[in-house]
């Protein structure tokens, strides 16, 4: 349980104009935080490696960061044990040498965003061969990946609960409902799945589609 000064403290530090130099002055003088997000600041590389210091650093948002290299995210990962959700969408330099490293790295790791990341089906195949952690990989927009990367890291993970194939165009939406089937513990998430489950939901709240025209 954090003490009201330790809260105070990681207020201030949020409260900072986010430069390459305020990340460092967090890094040295809020080592407590655990909670971080610079998404579509100004921040670069330079300033996200000084995070390596937080120890007890659980959620990462690193959406849309400009000059966000794969050497700093991987030195990140390695350095910050504590992991659980890592958020890299936007950031097109990410690539699967990166999630590979990731996925062997983050021994916490439970959430990673690749949304619109520069990656193929062998993230995806690294994810579930290297990670006994991960439970929510979102791969959304992510127009490398086919139903190769989507078969296989669903076959291989113990850990995965949720997969988003969003606007993965090269995914066929009939290997996604082979998948549904056959590994009915994982979410898949593309357009036609999730209009199916908002369906189903309205369903068992007992609507019905006669009830919209009855007056």
């Amino acid at each position: 349980m954090k003490n009201e000064q330790t809260l105070e403290r990681e207020k201030e530090c949020l409260n900072l104009k986010v430069t390459d130099q305020s990340v460092r002055a967090v890094a040295e003088h809020c080592p407590e935080l655990q909670f971080v997000g610079f998404m579509g600041c100004p921040v670069t590389s330079q300033g996200v490696i000084h995070l390596t210091a937080l120890q007890n650093l659980s959620v990462l948002d690193l959406r849309h960061i400009s000059e966000l290299n794969n050497e700093t995210v991987m030195e990140v990962v390695r350095k910050c044990r504590k992991l659980s959700s890592l958020n890299l969408c936007l950031n097109w330099s990410i690539n699967d040498r990166c999630v590979e490293i990731i996925a062997k790295e983050g021994r916490s790791l439970k959430e990673l965003y690749l949304v619109s990341c520069k990656i193929t089906d062998h993230a995806l195949i690294a994810i579930g061969q290297y990670s006994s952690t991960i439970e929510t990989v979102d791969a959304g927009w992510c127009k490398d990946i086919t139903d190769q990367g989507a078969t296989q890291i669903a076959q291989s993970s113990k850990s995965l609960r949720y997969l988003g194939l969003m606007r993965c165009d090269k995914v066929n939406e009939e290997t996604v409902e082979r998948l549904v089937v056959q590994y009915p513990h994982i979410v898949f998430s593309t357009v036609m799945q999730d209009c199916k489950r908002t369906l189903e939901r309205a369903y068992q709240m007992g609507w019905s589609p006669n009830t919209s025209n009855s007056s």
